[in-house]
């Protein structure tokens, strides 16, 4: 097996990225990817699911071609995907840009004379952040930037993982068992215990609705906003910004607006 081999090297410890696991698999170093999805805000709401249904089958380090991979498919307007499934990226345990979409610039190939899966780029198809033009390469590189900023708290979850067995992703009745309100959402997820993602998946969506777990309150990452838990409320979301909320009394010193 790959893994025992890097093992006995001892060289490095293993990773193993696939698009199929099963139970016990975690231990070979395995990180799932949900495989080649359409580029499509469809399939990106998906993803939201699949993430968190993939922590609680035990499978802590899971991640989404960034963009959809595409072949043969993209979205009409792929700059407002690329910047929504980037945003969802940022916040997933694992960040990583994939695809084969058949362009990232319409008039790069304005004949078509690409073949949708065979483009000139070796790296597959249009990944690179300047892929889109410069309003979405700005956008683009907020996020990585931030995800940068995150990577102690990242690792400290990761670190979570080994010693106590818990998902990097969950559902939010994972932290708050006794907020009946918190089952059944599907379209938002805590990564770790501190921070409240709600990715914006709809087509040309500025703003969406937000259930804040009772218990304590929530603080805008972006703004600094403050919202009480226990409530249901419409969040504004513009194109560059993701919805996302500190527990407040966490990480503050790692989100400085």
């Amino acid at each position: 097996m790959f893994t025992d081999n890097i093992k006995n090297q001892g060289v490095q410890d293993p990773l193993v990225l696939t698009r199929g696991v099963w139970a016990g698999g975690q231990r070979h170093g395995v990180v799932l990817w949900s495989s080649d999805v359409e580029s499509s805000f469809q399939e990106l709401t998906a993803q939201v699911n699949l993430g968190v249904h993939a922590g609680l089958s035990g499978i802590p380090y899971w991640t989404s071609d960034v963009g959809g991979y595409g072949c043969g498919y993209a979205e009409s307007n792929m700059s407002e995907l690329m910047i929504r499934w980037y945003q969802f990226g940022c916040f997933s345990p694992i960040f990583r840009t994939h695809g084969c979409r058949l362009h990232g610039n319409p008039n790069a190939d304005p004949d078509k004379t690409i073949a949708p899966c065979e483009p000139k780029q070796h790296s597959c198809g249009p990944n690179e952040v300047w892929s889109y033009g410069n309003a979405t390469q700005i956008v683009l590189e907020k996020y990585i930037r931030l995800r940068s900023t995150m990577l102690p708290y990242i690792q400290e979850l990761s670190i979570n993982v080994t010693k106590y067995g818990v998902p990097t992703v969950r559902p939010l009745f994972w932290n708050f068992p006794d907020d009946s309100n918190a089952v059944g959402i599907n379209d938002e997820y805590l990564l770790g215990p501190y921070l409240l993602v709600a990715p914006v998946t709809i087509k040309g969506a500025t703003a969406r609705m937000i259930y804040f777990p009772f218990g304590c309150n929530w603080i805008n990452i972006f703004d600094g906003t403050k919202v009480a838990g226990g409530q249901k409320i419409v969040v504004h979301a513009p194109l560059d910004v993701i919805p996302v909320f500190r527990m407040e009394g966490r990480l503050d010193d790692m989100f400085d607006f």
